[in-house]
C-alpha cells in the first residue's frame, strides 16, 4: 500500500483548473491519479507533475461510463491499495438560452456535470469507507448561486452538483467522509488571457486574474486534515464576483 495519501481527479488533462489542481496536490505530497477522456493530456500533465518531482499515474476516464469510472476506482486501488481523495473536475460548458437547447443537450450537458460526478462517488465511496474515510470535493461554478444570460442549463447542473455535495456530505459524515464544492470564477488559462481583462476589471471586487492554481490550493485545503471539521461547505473563489451587487 502506498505511503502517501492517494487522490483520483477528474478531468485533470488540459491546461485548465484541472491541471492547477493535480500540480498543486502533487507538489503538497499526494499521490495523483489524473483521469481524462483525453489519454494524452492526462499523460502530458502526468510527466509534467513527475518532472518537478512528485508522483502521478494518468488513467484514461470517462464520467458518463459507469464501467470506465469502476476501472479506474479498481486500477488505482491495485496500484496505490487505497483511495483517499477525488475531486470531480470534469465538466462541460454550453451557453444557449433555456430553451433553445436541444435533448440531446441537455442530456450532455447533465451527464458530464451532475451524473458523472455522482457517479465517481458511487464507485469510490465503497473504497473510502473500507479505508475508514475520505474526502471529497466538487468542482461547481459561480453559475451555481445567479443567473447568467445563455448559461441556464450549465448552472442548473452546477446548483445540482452543491445540492448532491450537501447530501453525500450528511449520509455519510458520521462514517468519516467530507465532501465540499468549490465554485471557480473565471479562470485564467492559456489562450483567454485577453477575455478576461474586461472581466477582471469590472465583475470582480479583486483586480487579479484568478489561476488555475488558486483553485488547487482551495482544493488541497479542503482535502487536508486542516479542514478536518468542514464538509457540506461552498467555498466561492472568484475575487468576490458572487458577492459584489453590481459590476464596477
Amino acid at each position: 500500500m502506498s505511503e502517501r495519501s492517494v487522490c483520483i481527479v477528474t478531468g485533470g488533462g488540459g491546461v485548465r483548473i484541472g491541471n492547477g489542481i493535480c500540480r498543486v496536490l502533487a507538489a503538497k505530497g499526494w499521490t495523483v491519479v489524473v483521469a481524462d477522456q483525453d489519454l494524452p493530456a492526462a499523460v502530458a500533465v502526468a510527466e509534467e507533475v513527475r518532472g518537478a518531482g512528485a508522483d502521478a499515474v494518468p488513467m484514461a476516464l470517462d464520467t458518463t461510463d459507469a464501467g470506465s469510472v469502476r476501472d479506474v476506482v479498481a486500477a488505482t486501488v491495485r496500484e496505490f491499495g487505497r483511495i483517499d481523495a477525488l475531486v470531480n473536475s470534469a465538466g462541460v460548458g454550453l451557453r444557449k438560452h433555456g430553451a433553445d437547447a436541444t435533448p440531446e443537450e441537455f442530456d450532455r450537458v447533465h451527464a458530464i456535470n451532475y451524473r458523472g460526478p455522482w457517479t465517481c462517488i458511487r464507485e469510490v465511496l465503497p473504497v473510502m469507507l473500507a479505508g475508514g474515510g475520505g474526502s471529497i470535493v466538487n468542482i461547481g461554478s459561480v453559475h451555481a448561486a445567479g443567473a447568467a444570460e445563455t448559461f441556464t442549463l450549465y448552472a442548473a447542473t452546477k446548483a445540482a452538483l452543491a445540492a448532491l455535495t450537501r447530501g453525500i456530505a450528511r449520509d455519510y459524515g458520521l462514517r468519516n467522509i467530507r465532501c465540499n464544492i468549490v465554485h471557480p470564477g473565471a479562470v485564467e488559462s492559456r489562450g483567454n488571457e485577453h477575455l478576461l481583462a474586461d472581466f477582471v476589471a469590472t465583475k470582480q471586487m479583486l483586480p487579479t486574474a484568478i489561476e488555475s492554481d488558486d483553485i488547487g490550493n482551495a482544493v488541497a485545503f479542503l482535502l487536508s486534515t486542516e479542514a478536518r471539521a468542514i464538509t457540506g461547505t461552498e467555498l466561492f473563489v472568484d475575487a468576490g464576483t458572487t458577492a459584489m451587487l453590481f459590476e464596477q
